[in-house]
C-alpha cells in the first residue's frame, strides 16, 4: 500500500512538473532562427536587418544578416548602425525621467515654466500643456503637424520649428484624441537643454550611451554619414529596390533628433532593452534612472484605436492598445508588450519588450517592410511564450501583398490629369517670379532661368523644383530630387490688376502630401534675395538723400561673402576710431604692459598734435559727463574702456590714446591690412581740426578690423572675446540694431558730429551665424542719416536671412 501511495505521488508530482521540465530543456535560442531570418530577408526583399534577442538579464543574440547596402558586399553585423527613427523617442523620455529623478523637473510641470516663449494656437492648451502631454500625442494638434519641415529637413532652428506652431490651429479637443506628433518631442528636448543646461543631443549621448554602454550609437543624424559601419536606405521604385545614397540629407536634420535623429545598432540597443527591463539597471550595474521610472515611462496615459486584423494575422489582435511615455503598450498572445516602432525614408526598426518574461526584441532593417520586422519579432516572441506555431511570413507577405494591389488599384482609378491648351498664362513668365512668404515655411522664391521657372525654398532645399506649366496659371513641381517622388500643382492667384494676390498649392491631383495645402504664398515686396536686390535697394535708399555720401561694407563671416559700396571713400572717424584704441588698449595688456585691472588717476588736460599746446574738453560735448566728475581719482582702464565704448566717453579715449600711443594704434591697424585708416589724435583737439589733422576711416578698413573681432583673431581669442563683450553693451543703437529683430544680437560702436553718421559692428543671427556690417555717412542731418542706414541694416538682414 506504501509502494502504491509512493507511485501514484512521483507520478502526480511529474505529471505537476512536466511542463517545467520542457522548459527548462528549451533551447536559449529559437530553432534554425538564422534560416528563418534569410527567409524574411528574401520574402519581404530586405538587404540587411540586425536582431537582437535579450532575456533574464542577458543578451542571447545580437547578430547582422544581409548588406548594408545593394550592389556592395559590406555585411551588415551587430555593431552596423541604423536609423532608428521614432525609437528615439524613447531617449528623449528617460531623458525626463533622469532629470524627474533628479528633483529638477515633475511630470506634472507646464511646459512654459522652462520654455516661456513656447506657445500653442489656443492660450488655455499653451498654459496647460505638461511635460508628460508633450509625449503622449494629445494635445489636439492635427497628426503630423508640420512634419514637412522635419522630414525632409529644413534648416530652421529646433526653436524656430517649435514658434511655428502658434500658427497651427488645433484640430481637436486636448487631452482628448490621439494623433500623433513628432513636433512635440522637439519641444521635450528643448526642456532637458533648459532644465539639465546640456543640449539634448549630448545629454543623451553624455547621460545615456556612455552609462548604458551604446558605445556606437550616435545622437546627432548629422553625423551618421561619417561612421564606418551604416546601413544605407534602400526603397522601392515601381517593383525595383533602389539605394537612396542621399538619405543623410534627405531624411531628418539634427533639429529633429529628439523625436527621430538616433542611429543605433541591434548590440547597443540590446543593452538599452536590457536597461529598460531592469528598471533602469544597466548591463554594468549602474543606474540609469530611478526604478520608479519604469512604470511612468511604460503607464499608458493615451489609449490609442483598436483595428481587427486580418484571418491571416489572427494571433496578432489585441485587446489593448496604449500610448506611454516615448513607448506604446499592447497586448499579445495574453502577454503585455511595451515597444516602438520608428520609420525614416528606407528604414524601419521595431523593439517588443515581454516584462513578464523578462524578454526583449529588437529588429533594424534598410527596407521599408514592416511586414518584415514583424515576422521576425512574432516568431521570436512565440517561442519564448511556447505559443502553437504561426505562419508570420505567409501572413504579412500577404498582407503586402494586398497593400500593394491597392496602392495599383487606386493608381489605375485615378483620372490622368491631362493639360488643357486652350488655357494660356495670364502673364509671361517672368510676372510669376519674385520673392514670396508662408507662415510655415519661410521665404520662398520663383525664379526664371531661360524659359523654365524654379522654385526655391530657401529654408527647406530638399523641396526645391522646377515649375512646368500645365495649363492657366497652375504649374507642375518637379523635384530635384527625384527621390522625392511627384510634386504638387501651384496654382497662382491674381489681383484685379493682374499682378499676382497669392499662390496655393494643389495635391489632390497628385501623390505629394496634403500639407501643401495648406501653404499659403504671399509676395514679399520687402525681401532680398541675392547682392543684386540688395544693391538696388541700398541704391534706392541712398537716391532719397542727393546730398548725403555713403559707404557700406557688408562681410558674412561664415563664407566670406561681401558687398561693397563707396568702401575705400574717406570719411571723418568721428567716434568709430575708438574701436581701434580698444584693440591697441588689449594689445598692449598681452604684452604685459599693464593690465585692465590697473588703475588710472583721471585729468582733463591733453597736448595738440598741432602745437603742442594744451587743451580741456567740455563735459557738454561729450556723451558721457560722470566721468568729469571723477577728476582727480583713480579708476581702472576696464572702467575707462567701457566708458569709451559703451558710452561714447571723449575723456575716456583721450586718456586711452595717451596711455598707448595714437602711432601704435596706426602700426596696429596697419598690420592687419588697415591701411587707409588714420588715428592721429585724440578727441577735441581744435587746433589739429582746423588744420585738417583728422582721425579718418573707410568702410573697408573698419570692416576688416571688425572681421578680425569676429573671428577671434584680433590680437587673440580671448582679446576679441572680451571686445565682443565690451562692445555688445553699447548704449547707442539707432542704426544697425535698430533695422533688426529684438533677438539679434549686435556688438557696434558708432560715431556722429556735425552731419556725419556712422555705425560699425558685428550682427549675431539667432541661427549662430554672425556678419560684420559698415554704415558710414555724411553731409545729411543725423536723423535723417540714421533712418536711411538702419533701412539698410534691415535690407542686409533681410538678405542674411534668405541665404
Amino acid at each position: 500500500m506504501i509502494n502504491y501511495l509512493k507511485t501514484i505521488t512521483f507520478c502526480f508530482i511529474l505529471f505537476f512538473l512536466s511542463p517545467f521540465l520542457v522548459l527548462a530543456r528549451q533551447a536559449p535560442l529559437p530553432p534554425d532562427l538564422d534560416t528563418y531570418i534569410h527567409q524574411v530577408l528574401k520574402t519581404f526583399d530586405v538587404p540587411g536587418v540586425s536582431v537582437a534577442i535579450v532575456k533574464g538579464g542577458k543578451i542571447l543574440f545580437a547578430k547582422g544578416y544581409g548588406v548594408r547596402k545593394i550592389g556592395d558586399s559590406a555585411p551588415v553585423d551587430e555593431n552596423t548602425l541604423f536609423s532608428i527613427a521614432s525609437n528615439s523617442k524613447a531617449f528623449t523620455a528617460s531623458a525626463l525621467a533622469i532629470l524627474v529623478g533628479e528633483g529638477k523637473l515633475k511630470w506634472e510641470d507646464r511646459v512654459v515654466k522652462f520654455l516661456p516663449w513656447f506657445k500653442l494656437h489656443d492660450g488655455y492648451v499653451t498654459e496647460h500643456l505638461t511635460v508628460r502631454d508633450l509625449l503622449v500625442h494629445h494635445s489636439g494638434l492635427p497628426a503630423y503637424a508640420n512634419d514637412m519641415l522635419l522630414f525632409p529637413p529644413s534648416t530652421f532652428t529646433r526653436k524656430e520649428l517649435l514658434q511655428k506652431l502658434k500658427d497651427v490651429p488645433l484640430q481637436h479637443d486636448f487631452r482628448s484624441v490621439y494623433a500623433y506628433d513628432n513636433i512635440l518631442y522637439l519641444a521635450a528636448g528643448e526642456v532637458v537643454e533648459a532644465v539639465s543646461g546640456v543640449a539634448w543631443e549630448d545629454f543623451v549621448k553624455q547621460r545615456i550611451f556612455d552609462v548604458v554602454g551604446m558605445d556606437h550609437s550616435i545622437s546627432r543624424f548629422s553625423t551618421l554619414k561619417q561612421q564606418a559601419n551604416v546601413a544605407y536606405s534602400h526603397v522601392k521604385r515601381k517593383g525595383q529596390l533602389t539605394v537612396i545614397n542621399n538619405f543623410f540629407e534627405q531624411n531628418i536634420g539634427d533639429a529633429g533628433n529628439p523625436a527621430g535623429g538616433v542611429a543605433s545598432s541591434a548590440a547597443d540597443m540590446a543593452k538599452w532593452v536590457l536597461t529598460q527591463l531592469d528598471s533602469g539597471r544597466t548591463p554594468s550595474g549602474a543606474a540609469l534612472f530611478k526604478s520608479a521610472a519604469t512604470e511612468e515611462l511604460w503607464k499608458i496615459v493615451r489609449p490609442m484605436p483598436i483595428t481587427k486584423e486580418p484571418s491571416w494575422l489572427a494571433p496578432n489582435q489585441k485587446n489593448f492598445y496604449g500610448y506611454a511615455l516615448g513607448f506604446r503598450k499592447y497586448d499579445y498572445r495574453g502577454q503585455q508588450i511595451v515597444g516602438h516602432g520608428g520609420l525614416l525614408t528606407g528604414f524601419v526598426s521595431q523593439i517588443a519588450m515581454a516584462p513578464q518574461l523578462k524578454l526583449g526584441v529588437v529588429v533594424l532593417t534598410n527596407q521599408l517592410s514592416s511586414g518584415a520586422y514583424w515576422a521576425i519579432i512574432n516568431h521570436i516572441l512565440d517561442y519564448y511564450m511556447h505559443a502553437s506555431t504561426f505562419d508570420w511570413i505567409a501572413g504579412y507577405k500577404k498582407e503586402a501583398d494586398k497593400s500593394i494591389a491597392k496602392q495599383d488599384s487606386v493608381e489605375r482609378q485615378k483620372k490622368k490629369l491631362i493639360p488643357d491648351t486652350n488655357l494660356k498664362r495670364s502673364l509671361p513668365l517672368s510676372a510669376y517670379t519674385g520673392v514670396y512668404q508662408d507662415r510655415l515655411l519661410g521665404t520662398v522664391s520663383i525664379l526664371k532661368q531661360a524659359d523654365v521657372l524654379s522654385i526655391k525654398f530657401l529654408k527647406s532645399p530638399q523641396l526645391d523644383a522646377t515649375l512646368t506649366h500645365f495649363h492657366g496659371d497652375l504649374f507642375k513641381l518637379t523635384y530635384l530630387n527625384t527621390n522625392r517622388g511627384s510634386g504638387p500643382i501651384l496654382s497662382f492667384a491674381l489681383n484685379p490688376d493682374k499682378t499676382i494676390r497669392e499662390a496655393n498649392f494643389i495635391s489632390t491631383f497628385t501623390d505629394a502630401d496634403s500639407d501643401w495645402e495648406n501653404i499659403v504664398l504671399k509676395p514679399d515686396q520687402e525681401a532680398v534675395i541675392d547682392t543684386n536686390m540688395l544693391r538696388e535697394k541700398v541704391l534706392a535708399a541712398f537716391d532719397k538723400q542727393p546730398t548725403g555720401t555713403f559707404a557700406v561694407a557688408f562681410r558674412a563671416i561664415d563664407d566670406g561673402e561681401t558687398f561693397l559700396l563707396n568702401e575705400h571713400q574717406l570719411f571723418h572717424a568721428a567716434s568709430t576710431m575708438k574701436t581701434s584704441v580698444l584693440v591697441e588698449v588689449f594689445k598692449q595688456t598681452e604684452k604685459g604692459k599693464f593690465s585692465i585691472s590697473d588703475s588710472i588717476k583721471v585729468y582733463n588736460k591733453f597736448k595738440s598734435i598741432y602745437d603742442g599746446s594744451s587743451y580741456t574738453l567740455k563735459p557738454i560735448n561729450d556723451s558721457e559727463q560722470d566721468l568729469y566728475s571723477k577728476i582727480g581719482l583713480k579708476v581702472t582702464i576696464e572702467d575707462l574702456l567701457n566708458r569709451m565704448i559703451t558710452e561714447s566717453s571723449n575723456l575716456a579715449t583721450n586718456m586711452m590714446i595717451d596711455l598707448v600711443g595714437a602711432k601704435n594704434v596706426m602700426k596696429t591697424m596697419r598690420s592687419i591690412g588697415a591701411n587707409e585708416m588714420k588715428v592721429l589724435r585724440g578727441v577735441e583737439d581744435g587746433k589739429a581740426f582746423e588744420h585738417n589733422m583728422n582721425n579718418m576711416i573707410t568702410a573697408n578698413d573698419l570692416m576688416i578690423l571688425f572681421d578680425q573681432i569676429a573671428q577671434g583673431k584680433m590680437i587673440s581669442k580671448k582679446a576679441s572675446d572680451a571686445m565682443v563683450a565690451i562692445l555688445s553693451k553699447q548704449h547707442f543703437r539707432g542704426i544697425i540694431p535698430a533695422g533688426l529683430p529684438a533677438d539679434v544680437k549686435v556688438a557696434n560702436k558708432t560715431g556722429s558730429i556735425n552731419k556725419i553718421s556712422h555705425d560699425s559692428g558685428i550682427v549675431y543671427l539667432p541661427d549662430g551665424r554672425k556678419y560684420v556690417l559698415i554704415l558710414l555717412s555724411k553731409g545729411i542731418e543725423e536723423e535723417v542719416a540714421k533712418r536711411t542706414l538702419s533701412s539698410v541694416s534691415t535690407y542686409v538682414y533681410r538678405y542674411m536671412m534668405t541665404k
